[in-house]
This record gives structure tokens, C-alpha cells and sequence, in this order.
């Protein structure tokens, strides 16, 4: 009995996924379902400016982690990264850019802006399983907080 008392019960994770490519929603899907994230899905741009307006209005529960493409189907995901990291109400969500674009000229001016992501990554250098494992190490990590250790050792 003492040992089921000791185990945490594991809230799943919520991630916003921000694609438009068909075929990596369901491989992403398919992924972070089975490591026990709930994932909800935006296709463009509009769709995840309405899913910000409504975690703003608090009609909707923020997410652990936004991943998003900065190539959508209506334009680039900037736009969306500007609208998370400016509002005091979702600055706090991080916020990872998994995606094969790559412009020097953009990074530049996000970094001067000081709206980048948390965690910048390419597809083509990474497998989803590696994606997933990022994802549940810095979450992990920041659920620790700066008062505990970062370590699943006892």
C-alpha cells in the first residue's frame, strides 16, 4: 500500500500543435499520444490566434508546451510566436519551433525583437522520438523549479 502512496499520479501534458503538413500531424500525433501527451491541433495561423484568444478570455486551459512550424499553409508562424511571447496572459507557455525553414535574416530579427522560442529545432536533424524526449526533459525540468533538483535520482 505504502508504495502506491509514494507514486505520483501523472497529469497528462497538454501541447498545441501548430502544422499544416498532413503527414507530420499524424506522425507527431501519433507520437506524443503515445507518450501520454494530450495534443490539440492547429492547422494555420487564424486557427491558433483564435486558440490564444481563447486561453486570454479563459475559455480554454493553457498548455504545457506550443510546438509549431514556422512554414504554414497561410504564411509563416511568427506572427503566432510574437502573439505568445508579447501577452502577459501566455508568455509563460514555451514554446518550441520544429520546423525546416531556415532564414538567417528572420532569426536575426527575432533575437533583436527578443521573441524567440524556446527551443529551435529541424526536422531534418531530428526524429520524433528525440522531439518527444526534449519536450518531456524541459518539462520535466521546469516542473522541478529552481528550489529542487533536476535529477530523477532519489
Amino acid at each position: 500500500m505504502a508504495f502506491y502512496q509514494d507514486q505520483k499520479i501523472k497529469k497528462a501534458k497538454k501541447v498545441i500543435l501548430l502544422e499544416s503538413d498532413s503527414h507530420h500531424i499524424a506522425m507527431y500525433r501519433r507520437m506524443f499520444q503515445n507518450a501520454a501527451f494530450e495534443v490539440d491541433l492547429a492547422r494555420t495561423r487564424e486557427e491558433m490566434l483564435e486558440e490564444l484568444r481563447e486561453i486570454r478570455n479563459g475559455e480554454a486551459p493553457k498548455p504545457d508546451l506550443v510546438l509549431m512550424d514556422f512554414v504554414l499553409a497561410d504564411g509563416y508562424g511568427t506572427e503566432v510566436l510574437r502573439a505568445i511571447k508579447k501577452s502577459h496572459f501566455t508568455r509563460d507557455i514555451p514554446v518550441f519551433a520544429v520546423t525546416n525553414f531556415q532564414n538567417p535574416d528572420m532569426e536575426r530579427e527575432m533575437k533583436k525583437s527578443g521573441i524567440f522560442p524556446d527551443k529551435y529545432m529541424l526536422k531534418a536533424h531530428h526524429t520524433p522520438a528525440e522531439l518527444v524526449n526534449e519536450m518531456e526533459n524541459y518539462l520535466e525540468q521546469r516542473s522541478a523549479g529552481p528550489d529542487r533538483p533536476k535529477t530523477n535520482l532519489a
